[in-house]
């Protein structure tokens, strides 16, 4: 099968041609993907795919998303895929193997420990150790932001923040060659970190 060109995915009317593109598979439906529309800008294409109506939201059936992507698209050296999903529901052994099988791929990873909320929550301050389920992170997320809704982000409360949040989260967990964080905290700030970077040239 012929690929297309990347270019396909540009908006014409606003991106570069040259534009970076950042291709995100989510193993959200909704709140990675608003989270992800704060970054719009003509030097960068962010591409989400995320988990659909049949909610297949495994990390397999993520990995699977982002390999049918690769398979349609040609891409540029400049161009980076992305698997982003949470530990809290799908075990060691299987989050290591789907973390094998993505390095191989030359995809890149940005798990959270052990949901997004960790990501999120990391704009405002430190994690608590012993926040281990997303429960928990969600009622202190909610606690520093009065309400939480993850279909419908105030991004806001966010914006201003994301620095500190990458420098937070970079300070947790630094080691590059860690797939996700071993403790409450976020791999997001990897993503994050080249986007900046991005927008910076």
């Amino acid at each position: 099968m012929k690929k297309r060109n990347r270019t396909k995915l540009l908006d014409r009317q606003y991106n570069n041609r040259d534009a970076t593109l950042f291709v995100i598979a989510t193993e959200g439906r909704e709140t990675e993907k608003q989270y992800f529309s704060m970054f719009r800008d003509s030097r960068i294409k962010i591409e989400i795919l995320p988990t659909g109506e049949d909610n297949k939201s495994a990390p397999q059936y993520v990995l699977d998303r982002l390999d049918e992507f690769a398979q349609k698209y040609n891409m540029t050296p400049e161009d980076t895929l992305w698997l982003i999903f949470d530990v809290d529901r799908w075990g060691v052994k299987n989050i290591s193997a789907i973390c094998r099988e993505a390095k191989q791929k030359n995809y890149q990873l940005g798990i959270s420990n052990p949901c997004f909320e960790a990501w999120l929550y990391l704009h405002f301050d430190d994690l608590d150790p012993n926040d281990t389920t997303c429960k928990d992170v969600e009622a202190r997320l909610r606690n520093k932001l009065g309400c939480y809704n993850k279909s419908n982000l105030d991004l806001d409360s966010f914006k201003d923040y994301i620095e500190d949040a990458v420098k937070r989260a970079n300070n947790l967990h630094p080691h590059p060659q860690q797939h996700w964080p071993p403790t409450p905290g976020s791999h997001v700030y990897r993503v994050i970190q080249m986007l900046l970077k991005a927008l910076k040239q």
